[in-house]
């Protein structure tokens, strides 16, 4: 298995990697801008936690977000390192 390119699929890893950092940074901010707020009935049973947040933004405000923003930086690091792996095996071949 010969890979061509090492160098960019090197830099495609850092750049998959970077896309899910800044998804992160981006929920992050949102929920750190616009706070929730707890609204619970008169009993304490039931709460409901609504953000403050614009209704374009409320969809960032979401566990899918995060877990998109973790396999991202999960995915471009795997990739990173495979590519850096590869390029050193080569290297002492």
């Amino acid at each position: 298995m010969i890979i061509k390119y090492v160098d960019r699929i090197i830099k495609a890893g850092a750049v998959c990697s970077l896309i899910g950092t800044f998804i992160l940074i981006l929920l992050v901010l949102v929920i750190v801008i616009f706070p929730i707020q707890k609204n619970c009935t008169h009993d304490n049973e039931k709460c409901e936690y609504v953000s403050s947040a614009p209704n374009s933004l409320k969809a960032v405000i979401n566990p899918q977000t995060l877990v998109v923003s973790l396999l991202t930086i999960a995915a471009g690091i795997l990739i990173f390192r495979f590519g850096t792996w590869y390029k050193l095996k080569k290297i002492n071949l």
